[in-house]
C-alpha cells in the first residue's frame, strides 16, 4: 500500500472524528460501498454511494449522543488495509456506554476508500482483505 493510501485511511478516521462530512466524503469512492457489523440492529447492513453514507452519518448521530472511533493499528496491503478500531460512545439520552474494539477492512481505488466492512474482531478484518499479521 503506498503513503498515500494510508494517509487516505487515517483521513477517513479523522473526518469522523472532526465531525467532517465533506471531508469524510472527499476520501470516499462516489460508489463506496460500506458493509456494518451488525452490532446494532437499526442501522442498515450496507450503504452505497456518498448518499448511503451521508444517511450514516445522520443515523449515527441520531443514535449516539457522543462517539468516537480510535484507529488503533493498520496492516496494509496492495490496495487495502485491516484497520484496528475501537468505538466508544454513549447512547442517545441514556447512561449507556458502549466500547467495542471492531476492525474494519477498506479497499482502496484511484485514492479513495472503495468499499469499507466493519467486523467483530481485527483478526476478522484481516482475513476479510486477505491479509496476515
Amino acid at each position: 500500500m503506498s503513503r498515500e493510501n494510508v494517509e487516505v485511511i487515517r483521513a477517513t478516521y479523522d473526518a469522523w472524528g472532526d465531525r467532517d462530512l465533506l471531508g469524510l466524503l472527499e476520501t470516499l469512492d462516489p460508489e463506496i460501498e460500506f458493509l456494518t457489523s451488525g452490532y446494532f440492529p437499526d442501522f442498515a447492513p450496507v450503504y452505497r454511494g456518498h448518499d448511503g453514507m451521508r444517511t450514516f452519518w445522520d443515523e449515527m448521530r441520531a443514535a449516539w449522543e457522543w462517539f468516537r472511533i480510535d484507529v488503533e493499528r493498520i496492516v496494509e496491503g496492495e490496495n487495502c488495509a485491516a484497520v484496528a478500531v475501537r468505538f466508544r460512545a454513549q447512547g442517545q439520552g441514556s447512561s449507556v456506554i458502549t466500547d467495542l474494539a471492531q476492525g474494519h477492512a477498506a479497499r482502496l481505488r484511484d485514492g479513495r476508500v472503495v468499499r469499507l466492512s466493519a467486523h467483530s474482531s481485527f483478526e476478522e478484518a484481516l482475513e476479510a482483505v486477505g491479509l496476515r499479521e
